[in-house]
């Protein structure tokens, strides 16, 4: 496994993601888009988001991860996805990590958040083996929490 993440996303990359997301219906999609995003997802939608990091294993496309915003000495990230046949694999653990490193090589950053909701048990579990922790809980309109992992 070579984790390797490039800024942006290809139409193609980005056409697989909106299959990989719109088979699995409008609930995955609100787990790993949020809410401000409208079901189906279409490459319009994609391509208007900014920061986005496409993920790769060597030369296999395996999802995406998003540096959502910038707020003083964190970054929030989120929209973070792998390919739903390779989950389970490790792939989401090594993403993760590595996405932390990349983000961390910026001595500035101090944290890093995201959030997550109650009902994706998965990516809370491995976003707590990762070494996020629980900073806030949100309880409209969906329980949610804001997690954080501190350098």
């Amino acid at each position: 496994m070579n984790i390797i993440f490039e800024r942006g996303l290809s139409k193609e990359n980005a056409t697989l993601l909106c299959q990989w997301s719109n088979d699995r219906g409008e609930a995955f999609q609100e787990q790993w888009m949020g809410l401000k995003i409208s079901y189906p997802l279409t490459y319009d939608k994609i391509k208007e988001m900014k920061n986005v990091f496409s993920i790769f294993d060597e030369d296999e496309f395996l999802g995406m991860i998003q540096q959502i915003r910038i707020e003083k000495d964190n970054i929030h990230i989120g929209r973070f996805m792998i390919n739903p046949k390779k989950q389970g694999m490790g792939f989401g653990k090594e993403a993760i990590r590595g996405f932390i490193d990349l983000i961390f090589k910026d001595e500035s950053i101090k944290s890093i958040s995201l959030n997550v909701f109650d009902s994706n048990k998965n990516a809370k579990n491995l976003y707590t083996k990762v070494g996020f922790e629980i900073d806030e809980v949100i309880e409209t309109p969906k329980l949610k929490y804001i997690m954080k992992k501190y350098r």
